[in-house]
């Protein structure tokens, strides 16, 4: 009998087709929809073509596009990537196949759009504003006297923490959004407040993976997050979160709300939430996994979580009882480059960092001379360690490692050359705590 056939909606940002096509072998034929225009993609759709038919929609209007899909006959529909949503809803709409809706994928990618349905529901988040396009001295007036400082401004369709900024006061937010090309594409939050600082290397935020299948909400489990890099830039995470029993049904139900506020009843889903002295509130929702959440699920569970989101697009009903069993914490760890760089020069300490015991994988994602730019957010990483341990204890040896035994060497500043090596962690200043990019 013929697997079925998954249409995946791709670009170059996407989640990488190694991963998808291991995700889905035995289980699904895959039709891949590209845009060929997009840079770099040429010889990714020369690879693509061995694991399935690819439809470029270069040059397409939407009507040729949902002929072309059409005529294959796809059982299903996925993407992985916040900006492949749009199209993943609307060709899903036109063809009859099961996706989140054109509605609440709007609210899923824009965080305007989401800050005002979770508002709308009650559900706890901090408080924001609009920008209008046009600013004047009675627009900074009106977002000084509309929110409180310390604030954040972030892209109202950010990804990967590109882009967030900290807004001190009154000139800093003169500055920015002077500098900000379209501000009305920006979205302005009050800072939320941390946690006192804590000796383990956790952030004050975890984030819920969750699966939405015909109404039912499954809940994987919680995946707790490392401490972020100035401004507000992941440096991973690892599942499952160290959070108390007793604190899991109530991260269960705030994840369910939020969901449910975008309007969606189908899909999988990323919630992250900030902890604060006030409670618990939602940072954002995104309409994916996170890149981290589906290799440390697997390491530590052996939950196939891709697969369980391909099933979900291929029609499967699809019920998980969460939180999972874990027989250890998997981990990823991203090394992040500071503010200041705009060259990476060379690292040394990954070979040694190897060796430990319960490194799964380290990848070097930099060459010696590339330029770095910490507005890229998680997209400029340097490398990343995979790995998995016992418990949480190990962990924290396991972070001490890839934050302490590695050295970094970057290039700094325009004209003269200076070089600077640090460290591969985070600084763990309580300023930069605050959760307010998303992964």
């Amino acid at each position: 009998m013929q697997e079925p056939l998954l249409a995946i909606v791709f670009s170059s940002r996407s989640r990488s087709w190694t991963e998808i096509v291991e995700a889905g072998a035995g289980l699904c034929r895959f039709l891949w929809i590209v845009d060929c225009r997009e840079p770099d993609m040429g010889d990714t759709v020369r690879v693509l073509r061995r694991f399935g038919k690819v439809i470029d929609t270069a040059g397409c209007t939407p009507e040729k596009v949902i002929q072309h899909i059409h005529g294959e006959h796809p059982d299903g529909i996925a993407s992985f990537f916040d900006t492949d949503l749009h199209r993943q809803a609307w060709m899903a709409a036109a063809l009859g196949l099961p996706s989140p809706s054109v509605r609440a994928t709007a609210r899923l990618t824009d965080k305007l759009l989401q800050r005002k349905a979770l508002e709308a529901a009650g559900v706890p988040g901090p408080r924001f504003s609009a920008i209008n396009e046009s600013v004047d001295q009675s627009e900074i007036d009106r977002l000084c006297g509309a929110l409180r400082f310390p604030m954040v401004i972030k892209p109202r369709d950010g990804t990967a923490c590109r882009d967030v900024l900290p807004v001190a006061d009154a000139d800093a937010l003169t500055r920015i959004l002077a500098e900000a090309e379209h501000p009305s594409e920006m979205i302005l939050e009050e800072r939320m407040e941390d946690l006192p600082p804590s000796s383990a290397p956790y952030a004050d935020r975890v984030s819920i993976d969750s699966i939405v299948s015909r109404g039912v909400f499954s809940h994987i489990g919680i995946t707790g997050l490392f401490p972020m890099v100035e401004p507000f830039r992941s440096s991973g995470g690892f599942f499952p979160a160290e959070v108390p029993d007793s604190d899991i049904p109530e991260l269960f139900a705030l994840t369910t709300a939020a969901i449910q506020a975008l309007g969606a009843d189908f899909g999988c889903y990323r919630t992250e939430i900030k902890l604060t002295p006030n409670g618990r509130k939602i940072i954002e929702v995104n309409g994916r996994p996170s890149g981290l959440t589906p290799v440390n699920v697997k390491l530590a569970s052996g939950l196939p979580l891709l697969q369980m989101c391909m099933r979900l697009g291929l029609g499967e009903h699809v019920v998980i009882e969460g939180p999972i069993k874990c027989d250890r914490v998997a981990y990823r760890f991203y090394c992040e480059p500071p503010m200041s760089a705009q060259r990476y020069v060379g690292s040394t300490g990954l070979e040694a960092l190897s060796r430990l015991p319960g490194i799964v994988q380290i990848d070097l994602h930099k060459s010696s001379g590339d330029p770095v730019n910490w507005r890229n957010g998680s997209l400029d990483k340097i490398f990343q360690v995979t790995g998995a341990v016992a418990d949480h204890a190990e962990l924290a040896e396991h972070y001490r490692a890839c934050t302490e035994d590695v050295v970094v060497t970057y290039e700094h500043g325009r004209g003269a050359r200076r070089l600077t090596t640090a460290s591969a962690g985070p600084s763990r200043l309580a300023a930069q705590q605050s959760g307010e990019g998303g992964i």
